[in-house]
């Protein structure tokens, strides 16, 4: 159950491995498009072009440092020359309902990050960026 300061606001719950991992506080990069074939036709003279395949930008998500570490234990997965695709869910809420989700399909952690720290430590923001092979629209 949200905590009750979560009721009345928005907030995200993300699920990995099935399991909700807390701490979210924002996504970017939540993008996907179709490249462009594009063809020459003589007899026209003109470039005809057509949908090519579809490609997805990398999503980053920032995450509060909490003591669970699943994308760092990931990533050093990665760093030791196993590839791990996972798909995460990713909901957004508010006011206890979910307004909109995503999920992220055949993803891995490419790059993991933490904002400078300083004497207030607990304020620190991790930064995980993730390689996304499709995303879906839940």
């Amino acid at each position: 159950m949200p905590r009750k300061s979560q009721e009345n606001k928005t907030h995200f719950k993300l699920l990995l491995d099935g399991k909700e991992v807390t701490g979210f506080i924002r996504v970017s990069g939540l993008s996907t498009f179709v490249n462009i074939n594009e063809e020459v036709n003589e007899e026209a003279a003109t470039i005809e072009k057509t949908p090519g395949f579809t490609e997805c930008g990398n999503v980053i998500l920032y995450k509060k440092r909490t003591r669970e570490q699943p994308f760092w234990n990931w990533l050093k997965e990665i760093q030791s020359g196993t590839l791990v695709k996972k798909d995460i869910l990713i909901e957004l809420n508010y006011k206890n309902r979910s307004l909109r989700g995503w999920k992220l399909i055949n993803c891995w952690p490419v790059r993991w990050s933490i904002s400078d720290i300083a004497d207030k430590v607990l304020n620190t923001v991790e930064e995980i960026e993730l390689v996304v092979e499709k995303i879906e629209l839940l």
